[in-house]
């Protein structure tokens, strides 16, 4: 883990990643970096569309960046206005994200799997006046943002009578002299908005500034062909985006569903190298018969996140992906990345801290405590964070005064400094007085090789407190029944409130956000909500 050193302040109690470097100025946009280097290397594919089979050269992904940010600057649009976005990844999607940047317009990108409520909620926190989605999700969004109105452009499927992203495709006669828009307000303007994961409640729109999209010293090249299933709306998207303009990757997409076999398939024909894949894909990976170490030999790099995953499940993948590199990122959208975990060795690590960042581990009464406590994660990135859009108090719930971020989560490092992750502090639960976290048991769930994914979750009883119960999804082909989980469970964990009491219950899929991310307060309902002939003693 030389790569990733991580150093302790014994005096104050924090833990520092190494120092960051600076390649380029900080006021610098990351639209003009883009407008540069797409037109020095005209040639260079940066992506490649596996639905519609379209190849985009920088060359062509300038030009319809350019003739796109002319026609944002004609209406007006500047740095105080709002793009929205609701898309998979299409082809026009990743020039229009340029575009904006180019003319330091920030986009608000959504999930169009969102319900219409919810989608609702959202955009009317910015209220865009001009909206590009897919043509399938146009009524939703119409009707979405009827109370104000917003004229809307679809990027495929068009629809007659709406206008479609080709008619902002036509030359110009200043292209060849056109400049990208400073920054208004220097390195820390707001250029996107984005949604936080909602885990605990409806999503807020996360402020991201210019300067957290400046990514330095990271491990792709112009030979890398990357693929992530994540879009323009979610922070591992923004980040491939990144990487496909700014360091010359090939970028893969698709806006068809995830499915093993599908994964594979795309990585035998493009030869992807860098993959970045949630937990519950990898899991599923594993068990696909059409996942072989020769279909899979071309990954480099293979990167999860975002949740729980096996050691079981990690030795498999190691097993199909032989001359892969098995890394967990562990980060937030609010934050970015803060550490990384290289390798499986120790694969309940949520690893050591990337640079520029600091970490304090906080108890209940506000002290920093030292190795091996378990305490609040704050966070500070050295970066400026421009918060919450439109919510002020929820911003200083999140970051104090002094820039650290209260991320909600619990952990602790250990004496070699990897960081590990507890639980949500939210998510903390109470058993005849004594406190547990769901997470601790989850983990001991996941070691049993039948296990594919599991939720514990509190079944609230008045003379008891939360007393666990597991929702769980057995692995393809194999059997457990819920008095075996529960034994294993006992003979691994000690204190009575750690125990399911609750019992077991079985599913074929935890509910999750359109990201992957497990949402417990729904997998309580189904817990609840199950047959009882599933739950097994």
């Amino acid at each position: 883990m030389t790569a990733v050193p991580t150093t302790y302040n014994k005096k104050d109690n924090t833990w520092s990643g190494a120092k960051r470097s600076n390649i380029f100025d900080h006021n610098t946009s990351v639209g003009i970096i883009i407008f540069n280097i797409l037109k020095n290397w005209p040639k260079n594919v940066c992506q490649i569309n596996d639905v519609d089979g379209v190849s985009v050269t920088n060359s062509q992904a300038i030009t319809w960046a350019i003739r796109m940010a002319q026609y944002l600057k004609k209406r007006g649009l500047n740095h105080k206005d709002v793009i929205g976005i609701a898309a998979k990844n299409t082809t026009y999607l990743m020039p229009l994200g340029v575009a904006c940047l180019m003319n330091a317009t920030p986009f608000h990108s959504v999930n169009p799997m969102l319900d219409e409520e919810t989608i609702k909620y959202i955009f009317e926190i910015t209220k865009p006046m001009l909206i590009f989605c897919d043509g399938h999700d146009y009524e939703k969004i119409h009707s979405a943002t009827r109370g104000w109105h917003p004229e809307i452009y679809t990027l495929i499927d068009p629809i007659e009578g709406v206008p479609k992203i080709e008619t902002l495709l036509d030359p110009t006669t200043t292209e060849m002299f056109y400049q990208p828009e400073p920054l208004k307000t220097g390195g820390d303007q707001t250029v996107a908005i984005l949604c936080s994961s909602g885990t605990t409640g409806l999503p807020k729109a996360v402020c991201i500034s210019n300067s957290i999209l400046i990514l330095e010293n990271m491990p792709v090249s112009s030979e890398s062909i990357i693929f992530t299933s994540s879009s323009l709306d979610w922070i591992t998207g923004l980040w491939a985006f990144i990487f496909s303009t700014v360091f010359g990757c090939t970028r893969i997409i698709t806006n068809k569903p995830f499915s093993p076999e599908y994964f594979v398939q795309m990585v035998k024909k493009y030869k992807i190298n860098y993959a970045v894949v949630p937990p519950r894909h990898l899991s599923a990976l594993i068990t696909c018969p059409d996942a072989t170490s020769e279909a899979l030999s071309p990954i480099r790099m293979l990167n999860y996140g975002g949740g729980l995953v096996t050691l079981t499940t990690l030795q498999r993948a190691q097993e199909i992906c032989k001359s892969a590199m098995l890394n967990s990122v562990y980060g937030m959208t609010e934050v970015g990345a803060i550490t990384v975990n290289i390798g499986i060795s120790n694969n309940t690590a949520a690893g050591r801290l990337l640079p520029g960042i600091k970490i304090r581990i906080v108890d209940e009464e506000g002290k920093s405590v030292s190795h091996n406590k378990v305490g609040e994660i704050y966070v500070h990135t050295g970066q400026a964070w421009n918060g919450y859009y439109g919510n002020p108090v929820e911003t200083r719930r999140m970051q104090d005064f002094e820039g650290w971020f209260h991320t909600g989560d619990l952990g602790y490092f250990d004496d070699q400094n990897f960081l590990y992750i507890v639980d949500r502090k939210k998510e903390i639960l109470k058993y005849q007085g004594a406190h547990y976290w769901p997470t601790e048991i989850e983990t001991v769930i996941a070691e049993l090789p039948q296990v594919q994914d599991v939720c514990v979750v509190g079944i609230y009883d008045e003379r008891q407190g939360d007393a666990a119960g597991a929702l769980v999804v057995k692995r393809q082909g194999c059997e457990i029944s819920g008095k075996e989980i529960i034994d294993h469970v006992a003979k691994r964990l000690t204190g009575l409130q750690k125990q399911l009491h609750s019992g077991v219950r079985f599913t074929y899929k935890l509910p999750a956000n359109v990201n992957g991310k497990t949402l417990r307060k729904a997998a309580r309902e189904v817990f609840v909500s199950q047959n009882e002939t599933n739950y097994l003693l």
